[in-house]
């Protein structure tokens, strides 16, 4: 799994790509705890370089995101390809998270809380 974080003012955009699996959960949830330990818990998730996820990192993000939200922040996420979509559609969790077809959206709807 490789990925880049970047601190924009009020949000960090964590930039995912290839695939999201094999292991890729826990080194995720490390992640995620640093971030709430730093109290960087507004999360805007890259999606558009991943083509795959499997369970394990799905359930890791469903984990994130009921941490962060219960820290006063959020995860969202943009530009997922049809696969992570479907996963998203078929788990019911398309409604869990808040999801948008581009970047400017999802930092757009930060502004907005």
């Amino acid at each position: 799994m490789d990925y880049e974080l970047e601190q924009r003012p009020g949000v960090c955009v964590l930039r995912f790509e290839g695939d999201l699996s094999g292991g890729a959960d826990a080194e995720l949830k490390r992640l995620f705890v640093r971030m709430r330990q730093d109290e960087d818990i507004r999360l805007a998730a890259d999606m558009r370089k991943v083509s795959f996820m499997d369970s394990n990192v799905l359930g890791t993000f469903v984990w994130a995101l009921k941490n962060f939200r219960e820290a006063g922040g959020d995860l969202r996420m943009f530009g997922l390809h049809d696969f992570v979509q479907r996963l998203f559609q078929i788990t019911g969790l398309i409604h869990a998270f808040q999801i948008f077809p581009s970047e400017s959206e999802a930092l757009e709807s930060f502004a907005a809380t």
